[in-house]
């Protein structure tokens, strides 16, 4: 088993473009927040029209990839087609998580006043804008850890206070 840590090898005009789409596409749908995070979690751009602290919005893109993820796996299991896009809806609140290729997503919050409708045009827009900025883009193995399964769950145990 690999654990992979990665970071992103992103230039300054590249994360600015980066920057920009998601600001542009926010200020269009009427988004309260977008955030884009690989499939991992990890952050590389949001914005926000309601003041987040930044643990927040990495909780947020932990919710994001674990939500996809488990979705993907269903729907592998189900034997549906490639997963594209989910949706949540809530009293208060709409989720939307879009997957942007090769392996990143775009986690949108929307107020229930705002047009569904409206955002999932503007999402389209983003996802092909965001593609071919990230198409440009390379990662680069920060550190690869080789482990074994039993190692992990030890360590994992020591982390935990040796619950079994």
């Amino acid at each position: 088993m690999e654990l992979d840590i990665v970071q992103y090898d992103i230039d300054e005009a590249t994360k600015n473009r980066l920057e920009n789409a998601i600001k542009n596409f926010v200020s269009k749908s009427g988004s309260m927040l977008a955030v884009l995070c690989d499939d991992a979690g990890r952050i590389l751009s949001y914005d926000s029209r309601v003041p987040l602290e930044e643990y927040k919005s990495e909780f947020i893109t932990s919710i994001v990839s674990g939500i996809f993820g488990a979705s993907l796996e269903m729907s592998k299991l189900l034997e549906l087609e490639e997963l594209d896009l989910i949706q949540f809806e809530g009293k208060t609140l709409d989720v939307i998580i879009k997957h942007i290729k090769p392996r990143f997503l775009l986690g949108v919050l929307v107020k229930k006043t705002t047009s569904i409708g409206t955002v999932r045009l503007f999402l389209k827009e983003a996802s092909f804008e965001l593609e071919e900025i990230l198409k440009e883009m390379k990662s680069i193995p920060k550190k690869t850890i080789k482990i074994d399964v039993e190692t992990l769950e030890e360590k994992l145990r020591k982390i935990i206070g040796g619950i079994e």
